[in-house]
């Protein structure tokens, strides 16, 4: 049988795996927006400089984009792994935050209950 002492211990517990979550949150967060830009900022790059190595070769613009994809494909990479991140972490804040309510709930059903 579950106790008040039980309901407050993870009622505190989940509270700071909130905050751990939400600090992580915004690293990833931040990691993600660099990894974008930097993403994107070499892809630009990429095309131009495909364009420059081509001039004298008429490229389609599949053809541009598919070259510089391949000199990109490390820094995407990188895009979608801090993506997959950020994505993760807040899964993992909702799933907290649910726990969260599931206890507070208890608890509120407890303290009815007379317990």
């Amino acid at each position: 049988m579950i106790t008040l002492e039980q309901i407050q211990q993870g009622i505190a517990k989940e509270v700071r795996r909130l905050d751990d979550l939400v600090e992580q949150i915004a690293e990833a967060g931040d990691r993600a927006a660099e990894a974008e830009a930097t993403y994107r900022t070499l892809y630009a790059k990429s095309r131009l400089t495909v364009r420059a190595l081509h001039a004298d070769v008429k490229l389609t613009v599949d053809e541009v984009a598919d070259r510089a994809q391949d000199m990109t494909s490390d820094s995407q990479r990188e895009h979608f792994i801090a993506q997959n991140l950020l994505t993760t972490r807040r899964e993992a804040l909702r799933a907290s935050q649910a726990r969260l309510d599931g206890l507070r709930s208890l608890l509120s059903s407890f303290k009815l209950a007379g317990g």
